[in-house]
């Protein structure tokens, strides 16, 4: 029975890995922003999973895209988002989040 069990949790934790996005765990860090002298591209978001909110941030050249949502509303419905009203600012860094992936 402990088996079964023990199985069926397996394939659940398994099922819910598959079915999360990656992008809602990545950790947005201060050297993620574009250098002061970089031209802004546009828009990113990210998930911020201590405040369990999106934010903005800037792209520029330097910046691997694929890390990021490219929209509010995108990263607001992958991550499971329950809060209304758009977020400024970077909200994210080592000071929010300790995570040293």
């Amino acid at each position: 029975m402990e088996k079964i069990i023990f199985c069926f949790l397996t394939a659940t934790l398994f099922a819910l890995a598959l079915g999360a996005d990656e992008r809602c765990s990545n950790v947005y860090r201060p050297d993620d922003e574009c250098d002061t002298n970089e031209p802004r591209l546009g828009d990113i978001f990210h998930f911020n999973s201590n405040t369990q909110k999106c934010y903005a941030g800037d792209y520029c050249e330097s910046t691997d895209k694929s890390k990021y949502f490219s929209s509010l509303q995108e990263c607001k419905t992958k991550c499971d988002v329950k809060e209304t009203g758009e977020e400024v600012g970077s909200g994210g860094g080592l000071d929010d989040d300790l995570d040293m992936e």
